[in-house]
């Protein structure tokens, strides 16, 4: 009987690393492995014992400092009898524990003697969850954040308000829990009711989970459109005063915030300070996107605030808005983040210098904003970054109208090709984003994020011309079903 060839590290691995050197043999992972490393590492090495099994103690697996390395940076030297992983920063020594963790998952606990030197991109590496249109736990959170992890990604955009509901208390405004939160289910008419908010506490736990694992999270307050679930707690926030209601139905619709409201200025002050506290990494995304002028155009406060700033149209008066908002961010010290319809209406006040543009429809937003001065996150829906989307053509799959494709996402790069090279260093990086107007379950939702959320890290930490996803199929759907992952497993293209 012919021995089947053994599996190397290049076809175990997504992201494969920038510089691969395979050797002979293997190391065989087991209970009775033992992990030293640098004081530095110990948040690392302590994930190690619980992800490789090991015990600290002796030298099979070794975290060891060096000084030459980036932030992100590792070097892997993978013998017949000891792992060692070198890195400058604790950051740079968790991805070659997860690149370990990849291969012994893969390949049942036998990782392939090679040497790898590796280091990312971009900075920005991220997924994005909308937990407004459908509510996950705490402890789903956490797991697609140890998944993603996995895949060198390391930020979590957290989308907490929409429509259809408010995520995130505020104090002195109960009725964001009682009211904004909740609605009957979506395509449902019996009534029954359907919503969840995070508690702080909730909040702090899937951000201690994520910072262990080298994840930053970045929380997104909705505004100014996209507020029916506010608007139906606190209607006078509202151009109309109501009567509103959490929505039970997805799209644009007509109700958004009142512009001219120092109330609703008032709130959104108090918000944006609940959120910088509770949450410590650097961003705030505010929002900014399909936000509808019909409610301001024929509203005395918005009117008035027009007239009072010198404002020609209410494109202008969202772009004073998305100033006002950006202020608030920045006084509290973070850095905001927008979609790229802040873009639109700043012929008069232009944009704060610090806001990041998020430019989603197409790359056309990421460009106009780089050649602005602005720095810039890539996920435009037509190059394979949208995962509410079907992943084939079928009318048999699920998803919003629309394909991803596993191909499309493989092909995608953060910085366009029509991009002057002076102006891509103000290219941070990219994501994938999952909108979960249909997704109204934790495991439907793995199985639209895998395997192309994968795909999307590689692109992310390493887009040369890689080897094709599809030969590396099967070891990456061994990997994520002994992770409990629920994948997609049909056509790539």
């Amino acid at each position: 009987m012919q021995k089947t060839k053994p599996l190397t590290a290049s076809e175990l691995l997504m992201p494969l690393p920038r510089h691969l050197e395979e050797k002979e043999g293997a190391f065989r992972l087991h209970n009775g492995r033992t992990v030293s490393f640098d004081p530095l590492f110990a948040g690392v090495g302590d994930l190690a014992t619980e992800q490789l099994s090991c015990t600290i103690g002796g030298e099979d697996i070794l975290f060891k400092r060096t000084d030459s390395l980036g932030e992100d940076a590792y070097h892997l030297k993978v013998g017949k009898t000891q792992i060692v992983v070198k890195a400058s920063e604790p950051s740079g020594a968790f991805r070659g524990l997860q690149t370990v963790r990849q291969m012994a998952l893969a390949n049942d606990n036998i990782i392939p003697c090679c040497m790898i030197e590796d280091e990312p991109s971009f900075s920005w590496r991220g997924f994005m969850l909308d937990t407004s249109r459908h509510f996950f736990s705490v402890d789903f959170i956490k797991k697609l954040i140890d998944v993603a992890s996995m895949h060198h990604l390391n930020r979590f955009h957290w989308h907490l308000t929409d429509d259809q509901g408010w995520r995130i208390k505020v104090e002195g405004f109960d009725k964001l829990e009682t009211i904004a939160s909740k609605r009957t289910l979506l395509n449902y008419t019996d009534g029954r009711q359907y919503g969840g908010i995070y508690s702080d506490e909730d909040i702090l736990e899937i951000q201690q989970f994520a910072h262990r694992r080298h994840m930053m999270v970045v929380p997104e307050i909705e505004t100014p459109g996209h507020a029916s679930a506010l608007l139906a707690a606190y209607p006078e926030f509202g151009c109309t005063q109501g009567p509103y209601e959490v929505q039970d139905r997805w799209g644009i619709f007509d109700e958004v915030m009142c512009a001219g409201n120092d109330d609703l200025l008032h709130f959104l002050q108090k918000t944006i300070a609940k959120t910088a506290k509770l949450f410590t990494d650097p961003y705030i995304h505010i929002g900014g996107d399909e936000c509808p002028h019909t409610a301001w155009e024929s509203c005395p406060k918005c009117k008035a605030r027009m007239e009072k700033e010198g404002l020609a149209s209410a494109k202008q008066l969202q772009s004073w808005m998305t100033s006002e908002i950006c202020k608030m961010v920045e006084q509290e010290g973070k850095r905001p983040i927008g979609w790229d319809e802040v873009l639109e209406g700043t012929e008069k006040r232009g944009l704060p210098p610090s806001l990041i543009v998020m430019s989603w429809r197409g790359d056309q937003g990421g460009i106009e904003a780089s050649d602005r001065g602005h720095d810039v996150i890539m996920c435009p829906n037509t190059a394979g970054c949208y995962f509410d989307y079907k992943s084939i053509d079928s009318f048999e799959e699920p998803g919003n109208i629309g394909v991803t494709t596993i191909q499309k996402t493989s092909e995608f790069n953060p910085i366009p090709k029509s991009l002057e090279k002076e102006k891509r260093s103000r290219i941070l990086g990219g994501q994938g984003n999952l909108w979960t107007e249909k997704v109204t379950s934790s495991r439907l939702a793995e199985y639209m994020l895998f395997p192309r959320l994968s795909v999307m890290a590689e692109r992310l930490w390493n887009p040369q011309d890689l080897p094709s996803v599809e030969k590396r199929r099967a070891s990456l759907e061994k990997k994520l079903s002994k992770l409990d992952i629920n994948l997609y497993r049909g056509k790539s293209t």
